[in-house]
């Protein structure tokens, strides 16, 4: 590497790990030894990853993902194309039915801010114009392994993409561990298949 290069790197820092991108991207925090890094302007995200952050967006403000979703409307059917509707299934009706309107009074499922965290902010390995999935998943993973959910959850960018975090004055972890729970809870409610599998693995996490 030529003189020039090496100072045109020194002044660049660590942006030119990002040298296919018109985008003006800034450092954002470092977990667990890693730097991560965001586009200035959210919204202007470019549209791939942009779209993923939408998608994550509406699930952490809808307390819901689709897989919920999916599984309330089949409860739902299932108990209305019964034969005949006995009174343990209008009651079972009601109550998933509730349980749907309590979640719109959720402030945030941790699972949900993990993964619009994980749109929004890339490391110097990512392509910052698409988003990955299954490398997604390892960066949370990495997360939650090296930053506990309160010192995660305290990081600055964190906190601006999602603006209840600034104002939480309760113990993250302990709040974490409730919604966890009742997460689990109304899943079970849904269907017995599938939330006995989720209740047996946050039984497991305790």
């Amino acid at each position: 590497m030529n003189i020039l290069k090496r100072i045109w790197y020194a002044a660049l820092g660590d942006f030119y790990h990002f040298p296919n991108t018109k985008h003006v991207i800034k450092y954002a925090f470092t977990s667990g030894g890693v730097k991560y890094y965001q586009h200035d302007d959210i919204f202007n995200t470019p549209y791939e990853r942009g779209l993923e952050a939408i998608h994550a967006y509406e699930e952490l403000t809808m307390k819901c993902d689709v897989a919920y979703l999916k599984e309330h409307n089949e409860a739902v059917h299932e108990i209305l194309n019964g034969t005949k509707i006995t009174m343990k299934e209008w009651n079972r009706l009601n109550q998933i039915n509730d349980q749907l309107r309590q979640r719109l009074e959720w402030v945030v499922l941790p699972d949900h801010a993990y993964r619009l965290a994980s749109v929004v902010f890339f490391d110097k390995s990512e392509n910052p114009l698409k988003y990955e999935l299954g490398y997604a998943q390892k960066k949370i993973e990495h997360w939650k392994q090296n930053d506990d959910i309160e010192s995660f959850f305290l990081q600055k960018p964190v906190q601006t993409l999602i603006p209840f975090l600034r104002g939480f004055e309760g113990n993250f972890t302990t709040y974490s561990g409730v919604i966890e729970k009742v997460n689990a809870h109304h899943l079970n409610n849904l269907s017995t298949r599938f939330g006995a599998k989720v209740e047996s693995e946050a039984n497991g996490k305790q």
